[in-house]
């Protein structure tokens, strides 16, 4: 009898810290949480930018100095191949777009003219729109 009743006192003292540390742990992760959702979003940003010209070209298989219609063109056959309907991978996909992005913000910091590319991306765009709605 007596056993049990330490055992029912150390489980009720035990408990009741447990609580108090469950309930201060609680109030530092709300009052941490706004910092951390801003961290997240800067470390997401900090990530889309990590791309070095060297390893975007490595993953076009195109030079750093390629021009817009090479990248649009390997992208386009790279970025189709990868499609995860036909066992694909998003992630490759992911990583092809960022290549393609970094690629392409270089060379327009070249100096190149984006209209025809802009234009050729637009009738693609509404090509593939046009045959999903038939």
């Amino acid at each position: 009898m007596m056993a049990s009743r330490i055992i029912a006192q150390i489980l009720v003292v035990g408990g009741g810290y447990f609580v108090r540390a469950f309930i201060e742990a609680y109030r530092q992760a709300l009052q941490a949480a706004p910092a951390g959702a801003a961290g997240a979003r800067q470390a997401a940003k900090s990530l889309k930018h990590k791309l070095s010209l060297e390893e975007a070209a490595e993953i076009l298989s195109v030079s750093k100095d390629a021009g817009l219609k090479d990248i649009a063109h390997k992208f386009d056959k790279l970025y189709s191949a990868n499609d995860p309907s036909k066992g694909g991978s998003q992630y490759i996909q992911y990583k092809l777009l960022t290549a393609r992005n970094a690629l392409y913000d270089h060379a327009i910091e070249r100096g190149e003219k984006d209209e025809d590319f802009q234009n050729t991306q637009q009738q693609k765009i509404q090509n593939h729109s046009d045959n999903t709605t038939k």
